[in-house]
């Protein structure tokens, strides 16, 4: 096998899809490189994702893809006291990750970029600082390949952004995350989600319960500290109030991933060189969604690589652009949400209650239903920082962090 590529892509997430698109319509000549068999399998994430954020993207997904819309949230505190918010319309959805993650390949592959399964690539020796190629491994076959550029979008293990001399992300800033699919649910409203706080179940991050249509649905934890997959057995079978809903369900099927929260990367890009994804933790430091705000960012990549080969020019110089883009787009995002991260690791359960009822003493759900979705981007955080009772429940959420 012999194979040349203008852009090499390590993986076929919706990351890697997505920029192999926009790199692939404009002329690029693009290969990806998927170590798995099969594209969107094994599964990493819940699948909650925010629908403005994917019309912003252009993106209308087949409702084959689409499990099920929300347009309410349910926040459970660690003693149970409930808060919750219904928007007019629905906000969000909840997605097959694999059906997603193959319809993203098939459009890619439609614009002409070429999918290599069963494909696990290696970094080579490095010259001035400088990888020389990559070392492909197609079911046993050896291949030494030398894009000119090569997009990383390899998720989390960022093998090939270090051979780069890359900063990867934050390991202390990442919980161990588990997420199974149940063959039944009770006592859920079918258009919310369940948000379940409480270091008991979910330290340093949070449960959820995202039921869908045909009646099953999707649960999940993350957690800095344990097992998790010990801890979402006792989410499921001890907590006071989720037992009850999963009280007749199994477990069907479980995955297991890694979730980053500590922001994106220092730097995004070097000499031939571009990071995507989960691998530069283009990730909500509050929630740990990465669809929507990947996707944005693997545009920017695509769009930038197809700039590259079309000028001739590689240089880091050069691919600083994709960098200055992406920040133009979600710095800010990114920055309020991660301090909100930190403050959130801060607050012990009793303070945690605190919030929760200053919020209902409050009706915070009413300022939030003016924010209209569940992105918190810059224009939503400014608009939800003009209401008193938002402001309020900060400022107890802020006491009750330092005190």
């Amino acid at each position: 096998m012999t194979i040349e590529t203008d852009v090499a892509i390590i993986g076929a997430g919706p990351s890697g899809s997505f920029s192999a698109l926009f790199a692939a319509e404009s002329g690029a000549k693009v290969t990806v490189f998927e170590e798995h068999p099969t594209i969107g399998s094994p599964t990493h994430c819940a699948g909650h994702v925010s629908l403005n954020g994917l019309k912003q993207l252009g993106l209308e997904l087949p409702s084959s893809i689409v499990e099920n819309t929300f347009r309410s949230a349910v926040f459970f505190s660690p003693s149970c006291k409930r808060f919750s918010v219904r928007f007019p319309s629905p906000v969000t959805c909840a997605v097959n990750r694999r059906l997603l993650d193959q319809h993203l390949a098939n459009i890619a592959s439609s614009k002409g970029a070429q999918f290599l399964l069963s494909s696990r690539a290696k970094p080579t020796a490095k010259r001035q600082n400088r990888a020389k190629g990559l070392l492909i491994d197609v079911q046993g076959e050896m291949e030494k390949i030398t894009p000119s550029l090569i997009i990383d979008a390899e998720g989390i293990s960022s093998i090939i952004l270090k051979n780069e001399g890359l900063k990867p992300f934050n390991d202390m800033m990442v919980v161990k995350a588990v997420s199974a699919e149940l063959d039944g649910i009770c006592d859920v409203e079918n258009d919310s989600v369940e948000v379940y706080f409480g270091r008991e179940f979910a330290d340093g991050f949070y449960a959820w319960i995202i039921p869908k249509r045909d009646g099953t649905a999707r649960i999940g934890l993350g957690t800095r500290d344990g097992n998790p997959k010990q801890c979402l057995e006792r989410f499921k079978n001890d907590h006071s109030i989720a037992r009850y809903k999963m009280r007749k369900s199994r477990f069907t099927s479980i995955t297991y991933h890694s979730i980053p929260l500590g922001g994106p990367i220092p730097k995004t890009y070097a000499n031939g060189f571009l990071v995507i994804g989960d691998a530069a933790s283009q990730v909500k430091p509050t929630t740990g969604g990465g669809v929507v705000k990947g996707l944005l960012c693997a545009k920017i990549a695509g769009k930038i690589a197809a700039s590259c080969v079309k000028e001739g020019v590689f240089s880091d110089k050069f691919l600083e652009r994709y960098e200055d883009q992406w920040k133009q787009n979600i710095k800010f995002d990114m920055r309020m949400l991660l301090s909100a991260r930190k403050l959130l690791n801060r607050l012990s359960d009793r303070e945690m209650e605190r919030v929760f009822d200053m919020a209902n003493k409050l009706r915070l759900q009413e300022s939030l239903i003016q924010v209209k979705n569940l992105d918190f981007s810059k224009k939503e955080l400014i608009r939800l920082g003009k209401s008193p009772p938002a402001l309020a429940t900060l400022a107890c959420f802020l006491f009750s962090a330092f005190t």
